[in-house]
């Protein structure tokens, strides 16, 4: 007689996962009041610097060197754009030191200098307006040197004026506020007298006259008058030719009688 298998034991049964439970309905109340919010969180700062990178690039129309400063508004650059190799800077004037027949006018080395120390020899970027050249055959751009733009930088410092020739007016508010700054701290020609101020150009700006002192030029000495040249000494005048007279002879016989 067969013994009956033995029964395997019977597993214990796994549990049974409980269903979570539904998420509660949302009302358009709560859909409202998320979405308010949502909009009231301030949006997380952007890197300043990547932000700067961001605006700038594109932004350059050319990459060139500065070769020569002729005064604080006008350089020469390599290599040549558009066949131009000056560059005169948008929106800025700087005093003369260069202007045909008028004297230098008043702050116009410092300006030229500080032009030189800042960008012979550097490389800059030039970002053009509207009008790409003026009438001089120049080529007309805002220079940029690493982060900084040099036109704004002259005002800043006081270096030059406000001269907005339209329609390149695209950072006229911008110049206008750098200029504003540097009035109130008396930078540069700011700082000058009345008097000094009148010699600068005239551009709109509360200062400058007609811009051109004429150079006073000394007339040349007139050599000295030659030596008188001496007279020849008089021929003496010859004698007149006088013919010699021979006296009558003497008769040497005596009377005649009668």
């Amino acid at each position: 007689m067969l013994r009956d298998a033995p029964q395997q034991a019977s597993s214990p049964s796994e549990p049974k996962e409980e269903a979570e439970p539904a998420p509660p309905e949302s009302t358009t109340e709560d859909i409202i009041e998320e979405t308010t919010e949502a909009a009231s969180i301030p949006p997380e700062p952007e890197d300043e610097e990547a932000q700067d990178e961001d605006d700038q690039g594109g932004r350059y129309d050319a990459t060139v060197r500065v070769t020569r400063v002729i005064d604080g508004d006008t350089i020469r650059i390599s290599p040549t754009v558009d066949g131009k190799d000056e560059v005169r800077l948008i929106g800025v004037d700087t005093p003369e030191t260069k202007e045909p027949g008028c004297e230098v006018q008043p702050y116009g080395p410092e300006a030229s200098e500080f032009a030189t120390s800042e960008l012979q020899g550097e490389e800059v970027d030039l970002e053009f307006d509207k009008d790409r050249d003026d009438r001089y055959d120049r080529l007309l751009a805002y220079v940029h040197k690493d982060s900084e733009m040099f036109n704004e930088t002259l005002l800043e410092e006081g270096y030059a004026q406000v001269y907005i020739v339209y329609p390149n007016n695209k950072y006229e508010d911008r110049f206008e506020e750098a200029q504003e700054e540097a009035q109130a701290a008396e930078r540069g020609i700011w700082a000058l007298p009345a008097s000094a101020q009148a010699l600068l150009t005239d551009r709109d700006n509360g200062i400058g006259g007609d811009g051109c002192v004429r150079e006073e030029t000394t007339p040349p000495k007139a050599p000295p008058p030659p030596d008188p040249t001496p007279l020849p000494e008089p021929s003496p005048t010859p004698e007149p030719d006088i013919p010699t007279v021979s006296p009558p002879p003497v008769s040497s016989g005596g009377a005649e009688g009668a």
